[in-house]
């Protein structure tokens, strides 16, 4: 028997926030807090960006397309590329980094993350569905 996650995207109608995405996850699954991952160059340790890595696991378990991760994102996504100088969002531009660059190699805009291990190590442990 396969498992069928609940889908951020499904039947929604209205605009949301990263908080939003945060409060879905966690209704639908409990988190292991305690966990390391990386985006391309960016490593991110215990406890350090949290939330991002909670929403990137979310996302790497969907199997959702770099458009849909970065729309889990929201206004985190928005800041980031705006003021890229800031110490926020780190991680999302590194995503915008990598999506930029296999776009440039001729993928599609169909990317996943699970397809790329070699630009994101995202344990697969995070998220139990309740």
């Amino acid at each position: 028997m396969t498992l069928k996650y609940p889908n951020f995207f499904e039947n929604r109608t209205t605009p949301w926030r990263f908080a939003d995405v945060l409060d879905f996850i966690n209704l639908h699954f409990e988190v292991n807090p305690n966990f390391t991952y990386r985006v391309g160059e960016k490593e991110n340790k215990i406890d350090e960006n949290t939330n991002a890595g909670v929403v990137l696991a979310y996302a790497q378990l969907m199997d959702y397309t770099f458009n849909q991760t970065k729309a889990l994102f929201s206004e985190h996504d928005h800041f980031a590329i705006a003021i890229p100088e800031s110490r926020e969002g780190k991680n999302i531009l590194e995503l915008n980094k990598i999506y930029t660059k296999l776009l440039q190699q001729g993928n599609d805009g169909d990317i996943r993350l699970k397809q790329f291990p070699d630009f994101f190590d995202i344990p697969e442990d995070i998220l139990k569905l309740k």
